[in-house]
């Protein structure tokens, strides 16, 4: 198995467990100080990993234009989606909520054939009608 898909299977083993965990925590959260207490739990082991690995040096050496995309991208993948997520498995079922929130992969591409120019064949096209009927399957 190539590192590709170990780490997207990982990704993938993750991001299902969470939930579990994030609908309990919510239970008695208000879902901005559990995304506080997320992000700093996730900046805590970021930096021992980042000391640890040796990789501090790599802060100084990071242009101004590669940290305002990824500060962009910090706002819209962890600060909204992360908020609105909570606030949506605060109020409804996990097996609800996690289709349509795991239909983000249909804006992405359609975002990256706009921005990139990457392809839209006809297979990928019949990947995004079997994401989008997976979630009103899933959401029923």
């Amino acid at each position: 198995m190539n590192k590709e898909i170990m780490f997207a299977l990982l990704a993938a083993l993750s991001f299902g467990i969470a939930p579990i965990f994030e609908k309990l925590g919510l239970a008695r959260t208000e879902p901005a100080v559990a995304l506080l207490i997320r992000a700093f739990t996730t900046s805590v082991f970021i930096m021992i990993y980042i000391f640890y690995a040796g990789k501090s040096h790599e802060l100084l050496v990071t242009d101004f234009k590669s940290i305002v995309y990824v500060l962009l991208g910090g706002i819209f993948g962890v600060l909204f989606a992360q908020f609105f997520y909570f606030k949506a498995l605060q109020y409804g079922e996990i097996g609800r909520v996690m289709p349509i929130v795991g239909s983000f992969p249909v804006i992405a591409f359609l975002l990256s054939v706009l921005i990139f120019g990457e392809t839209f064949t006809i297979i990928k096209f019949i990947g995004l009608v079997l994401v989008v009927t997976g979630v009103i399957l899933l959401g029923e």
